[in-house]
C-alpha cells in the first residue's frame, strides 16, 4: 500500500481503496494480543488515509498510537486525516520512504549466494545448492523502534514472506 497522489485530497481518496480491511483487522487482533501479554507497548499503522483508518478503526479494539503516513508525492497531511486522527489521540507521522520495499530481484539477492546473501537458494550457475524455484514476495512489514519519551528512531527494519514456487 501507500499513500500516492498529486494532492492530499487525491491521495486520500485512492488510499481509501488499497488494501483489505477485515485482513488488517484480523492481523491486528493478533498484535491486540500480545500487548495484552505486555510483550507489545504501542501499536502502529502504515498508510491509512481517513477512510480507510475509520472502517478499521470500528473493527479494532485497540487504537493504533501512530499512524505512519507516506506523502512521497504530496506535501501536506490531508485535513481530514488530522482531524481524525486527533479525535482518536492517533499520532500522525509522516515519512517518505520508497513504497517499494521489496522488490522481486532484491529478495532473491538476499536469500542467495551473493556477498552479502543468506545462501539459502541454490545457485545452478554457480554449483551452490539451496531451495530451488522462483520468489513471490507476499507480504511486507515494517517496524521502527523509537526511544520512550523522545521520539528518536532507535531502530527500523522489515519482516517479509515469500511464497517459492517450483521451477518449472
Amino acid at each position: 500500500m501507500s499513500f500516492e497522489g498529486d494532492c492530499e485530497w487525491e491521495a486520500d481518496k485512492r488510499n481509501a481503496q488499497q488494501g483489505d480491511v477485515e485482513a488488517e483487522a484480523a492481523t491486528w487482533a493478533v498484535l491486540e494480543d500480545l500487548q495484552r501479554q505486555g510483550l507489545v507497548s504501542n501499536l502502529g499503522i502504515a498508510e491509512f488515509g481517513t477512510e480507510k483508518l475509520a472502517a478499521f478503526l470500528k473493527r479494532v479494539n485497540v487504537r493504533p498510537a501512530v499512524d505512519q503516513i507516506n506523502i512521497h508525492n504530496c506535501c501536506n497531511v490531508p485535513p481530514p486525516l488530522i482531524q481524525l486522527a486527533k479525535a482518536e489521540g492517533i499520532e500522525l507521522l509522516v515519512h517518505t520512504d520508497c513504497t517499494n520495499v521489496l522488490p522481486k530481484g532484491t529478495l532473491r539477492e538476499l536469500l542467495g549466494h551473493g556477498l552479502q546473501g543468506a545462501g539459502v537458494l541454490a545457485d545452478p550457475v554457480e554449483g551452490h545448492d539451496g531451495l530451488r524455484g522462483e520468489l513471490e514476495p507476499q507480504w511486507v512489514v515494517k517496524y521502527t523502534a523509537f526511544v520512550k519519551n523522545r521520539g528518536v528512531i532507535e531502530n527500523k527494519g522489515y519482516f517479509a514472506g515469500a511464497e517459492l514456487a517450483a521451477a518449472a
